[in-house]
């Protein structure tokens, strides 16, 4: 399950928007206004759209000077990826791709399957590593194997316990409806 998420949070689009994308205020004033035709000034607003503020609050429109295009609350554009993406909550270097409104799910579950795979490690590395501790003389491995156990057993504790700060910090965000990015950007 772990593999399968993680494959899944690669190979899903985070959340694409559409071309030419507009925001269903303007379409609406556009068809209260010029109900006769599609006229030169759509085309014209396509071509040189207007000028919208980069961030803006509520419904007020907002436009990618980068994708030259619309951009729908919630949506930022990620510099890495080059082009915007819908609700995204970060670019992730682990899995080399933004997580966003279409693999949140999938990466929320990687991580829990992660966290649970350290768990499972530690727990089976916990015995052989109280042994190391407990009787000197007893001892039958190599110095290079007990090295490797010591090892393997501190730094799978290290990242479950990251993974679970990491869990516990995206199940806030989930239950408040957010994402990593907008706490940035809120005014």
């Amino acid at each position: 399950m772990m593999l399968w998420c993680y494959l899944m949070v690669v190979f899903t689009d985070p959340g694409a928007v559409p071309e030419n994308w507009r925001h269903a205020a303007e379409e609406d004033d556009m068809d209260e206004s010029n109900t006769r035709t599609i006229s030169n000034d759509v085309a014209t607003d396509i071509v040189n759209p207007p000028l919208f503020t980069s961030e803006g609050q509520g419904n007020a429109s907002r436009y990618c000077s980068r994708c030259q295009n619309g951009k729908p609350p919630r949506c930022h554009h990620c510099s890495i990826c080059d082009r915007c993406v819908l609700k995204m909550d970060h670019h992730c270097v682990w899995v080399v791709n933004c997580v966003g409104a279409r693999n949140y799910k999938y990466f929320l579950l990687f991580l829990v399957y992660t966290f649970l795979e350290t768990v499972l490690d530690t727990l089976v590395l916990l015995p052989s590593f109280i042994t190391f501790f407990r009787d000197e003389s007893r001892r039958s491995s190599s110095a290079s194997d007990v090295a490797i156990l010591f090892l393997a057993f501190v730094l799978n504790l290290a990242f479950a316990l990251s993974l679970l700060i990491f869990i516990g910090m995206h199940t806030s965000l989930v239950a408040s409806n957010t994402t990593s990015i907008e706490p940035w950007f809120a005014s």
